[in-house]
């Protein structure tokens, strides 16, 4: 049934977004590609996991203080590797997270292993048949997550002096710091804050589904898709391609096959960049 096909693609649709507007976010601020997102996103659901198996507390409860420690995280990840890396040459700022995610891939593996895990007894189980469709409480989690994040996220960049201070470094770093803002204050926050709307992708994908080292790869990938075809930077773009990719990839996956999904997402992609470069939401 298409109705829910396409609910299941406005699911996954969200997560890629939260993962794409964290890209876009570090790209359109420090002009650094984030490759560790899909890592972040796997690290997270092995941060849920854990919680959740030792403390008995439901990933909806343990959302923010997921949030909060891959907020530290990743300050700690910025003035450790990121800060250094912004004084050296545009190669080594380019491949210094996909470095950083083959690091916290292979630890993973190596302390943990590669078996799959799942969170038993969560708080919202079972499905809700409204006869046309019917809705997952498991898969209901992730999409009203994702959605509050956005609209958090789009309330403090637009709203909050610190978040104006992001935006006005990403639109102008010189600019910027003659009026006073700190540069680099705003890189750090801005890279933190992409992790942390990783973690939170990540602890709400945890609800329904499997949790495994290279989990965050597919992610990555589409998420870095969207970021191209809604345009580098756009924050907004970010999101409505990310729906966009979700939804191709349930229909395609659904009324073709899983095989097919990735031929018809790379088509997709070409066809955007063959005609908008820029990307849909670019400025330029």
């Amino acid at each position: 049934m298409l109705s829910q096909v396409i609910f299941e693609g406005l699911v996954m649709g969200t997560v890629y977004a939260l993962i794409s507007m964290g890209i876009a976010l570090v790209w359109g601020v420090t002009n650094i590609l984030s490759f560790a997102q899909g890592n972040f996103l796997m690290l997270a659901m092995y941060l849920t996991y854990f919680f959740s198996v030792y403390s008995g507390m439901d990933p909806i409860i343990l959302l923010p203080f997921v949030m909060v420690i891959m907020f530290v995280f990743g300050m700690g990840v910025y003035k450790l590797m990121i800060q250094k890396a912004l004084k050296g040459p545009r190669l080594s700022q380019r491949l210094i997270t996909f470095a950083l995610g083959m690091v916290i891939t292979n630890l993973i593996l190596m302390t943990v292993g590669g078996q799959y895990k799942n969170i038993p007894n969560l708080i919202f189980e079972g499905s809700i048949n409204l006869g046309f469709i019917i809705v997952s409480k498991e898969k209901m989690i992730p999409l009203i997550v994702s959605l509050i994040v956005t609209i958090l996220l789009f309330l403090f960049l637009n709203y909050t002096k610190t978040g104006k201070s992001i935006r006005a470094t990403a639109q102008d770093k010189e600019a910027a710091g003659l009026l006073g803002i700190n540069t680099n204050r705003a890189f750090m926050l801005a890279f933190a804050l992409s992790t942390a709307i990783a973690g939170a992708a990540g602890c709400a994908l945890s609800y329904y589904y499997y949790i495994y080292p290279t989990v965050g790869d597919t992610f990555q990938i589409f998420g870095f898709i969207a970021v191209c075809i809604g345009g580098f930077g756009s924050i907004g773009g970010a999101f409505v391609a990310g729906i966009l990719i979700g939804l191709i990839d349930l229909v395609a996956g659904t009324y073709l096959s899983t095989a097919y999904k990735f031929v018809i997402i790379g088509l997709f992609f070409m066809l955007i960049v063959s005609f908008k470069p820029k990307g849909l939401f670019s400025r330029g």
